[in-house]
Order: structure tokens, then C-alpha cells, then sequence
């Protein structure tokens, strides 16, 4: 019998005599999960909103992850058309909107459509050649620059669609 076979033979036995052990119990392997950002452990901890999943390295490293049947999931990240920063949802009275992380030196906002910035398409500012973005205000829906405050053109609003104002 070579020295291999030797050593499998004699792991399969240690390993049927732990099984017919009457205390033996196994159980699935614990699963871990490294940070994308620093490569130190994931830990799920308990916030003010419920479970979530923070680095161990925390406060040097400051990546969380959302906990999703037991597992860490990154939420979707939806960037601002006009500066690329990301965009936070906002809920003021009954409205939810988009707004720019980078406010107030960006100030766009894009309405919210169940939960995420609505995929608009886009329609071009006449006045300055960027693009105009629907907008909610009290007397319900427009079109605005998306450049605002530089640029104040607006246009009204038909069911979803910018209303054109004719040349004159």
C-alpha cells in the first residue's frame, strides 16, 4: 500500500468514528463575507433603521451593505445627469423625490418612480442646450432646466410630456 492511499484510509476512518460519535453534530460552514473597500470582515450589526452589514475596520473604513435574506447587498446607486454625484430619495409631506448629494451646489432633483429617479427622456433646454427634467411644484407638475438656478426656463406640463411653446 503506497504512502497516499495510507493516509486517505486512515482520514476515512477518523472520519466515519467522529460520525458514529452519539455527540456528534454537524453543522454548514459559517459563511463570511470580506469588505469590497479595505478586505477586512463584513459584520451585521443592528441600526436605528434595522439589520445592516458594516466593515469590522469601521470608523476607518465606512462601507455598509444592506442585509437581504442574510446576506450583504449594496443598494442601487442612481448618479445626478448633471455633476455625476450620487442621488439621496427625499420625502417631504407626501412627495418623494431625487435630489443631488452635492446640494447646494447642485440643486437637481428628479421626481421618484417607486423608488427609484424616473428615467426620463431627455428633452433639450431651448434657452441654454442642456436638458429639461420634470419637475412637481404646489400647482402640480412642469418641465425645468436642469442647470436651475442659471438657466429658469420651464415649460408646462401635458400627462408626462413638456407642453412646446410655439415660436413667435
Amino acid at each position: 500500500m503506497k504512502d497516499e492511499d495510507r493516509k486517505n484510509t486512515a482520514a476515512n476512518n477518523w472520519e466515519q468514528e467522529f460520525l458514529e460519535q452519539d455527540d456528534a453534530h454537524i453543522t454548514s460552514a459559517k459563511v463570511r463575507y470580506r469588505c469590497p473597500k479595505c478586505e477586512s470582515l463584513l459584520i451585521l450589526k443592528e441600526g436605528a433603521n434595522g439589520e445592516f452589514w458594516g466593515c469590522e475596520s469601521y470608523p476607518s473604513c465606512d462601507y455598509t451593505a444592506n442585509n437581504e435574506q442574510g446576506k450583504p447587498v449594496r443598494t442601487k446607486r442612481y448618479l445626478c445627469p448633471a455633476c455625476q454625484s450620487p442621488l439621496r430619495r427625499k420625502v417631504f409631506k407626501d412627495n418623494a423625490f431625487w435630489g443631488c448629494s452635492n446640494y447646494p451646489e447642485c440643486k437637481v432633483t428628479v421626481e421618484d418612480d417607486n423608488g427609484t429617479p424616473s428615467s426620463t427622456k431627455k428633452y433639450p433646454c431651448r434657452a441654454c442646450g442642456h436638458y429639461l427634467v420634470r419637475k412637481k411644484s404646489k400647482n402640480g407638475y412642469f418641465w425645468g432646466c436642469i442647470t436651475y438656478p442659471k438657466c429658469t426656463n420651464t415649460l408646462n406640463d401635458d400627462k408626462g410630456l413638456p407642453v412646446l411653446k410655439k415660436k413667435r
